[in-house]
């Protein structure tokens, strides 16, 4: 089998250039509140993709790790069905932190309803110094490409 001996990076640049570069909600900040009886907020900032405008989603629950991630990934999801003013019917399987390659990795399961079928999604991100960060990017990963043509529709310029 023969290797070229040198590859345009341009053949492989296709629908990677800035111009092309799709619109998506952008994780501004996630924060936790403990709060004296056991439970916990979580706070997630989106900067939407097009003005100077952030929402804020929060959801509350109790206290413990594990459901502190899975929190950041509802405030996420609320988000996101804002966005999508309901025309998005998504729902979370699980959030599982995992550690692979010497990295410390968010999952994220959900499914997605719609069309008449039901589709697992998983999204995935690196969560080195925020886990919470890295729940609510894994979220986004997960359905971004669902969320695409929404945030299209609602652009001032579509």
């Amino acid at each position: 089998m023969a290797v070229p001996e040198s590859t345009t990076i341009s053949a492989f640049d296709s629908g990677l250039s800035a111009a092309s570069e799709p619109v998506r909600l952008r994780l501004v900040s996630c924060r936790l509140d403990r709060t004296a009886g056991a439970q916990s907020r979580v706070s997630v900032e989106f900067a939407l993709p097009f003005g100077d405008e952030t929402i804020v989603f929060r959801q509350q629950g109790p206290t413990c790790i594990g459901g502190d991630l899975r929190l950041a990934a509802l405030a996420t999801l609320d988000a996101v069905a804002q966005v999508a003013q309901g025309s998005l019917a998504l729902e979370l399987v699980g959030v599982k932190p995992v550690r692979a390659f010497d990295t410390n990795l968010m999952v994220v399961a959900l499914l997605a309803h719609g069309d008449g079928r039901t589709r697992r999604i998983v999204g995935t991100a690196i969560a080195e110094d925020d886990a919470l960060a890295g729940v609510a990017r894994a979220t986004l990963h997960a359905v971004n490409r669902l969320l695409a043509p929404h945030l299209t529709r609602l652009a001032p310029f579509a």
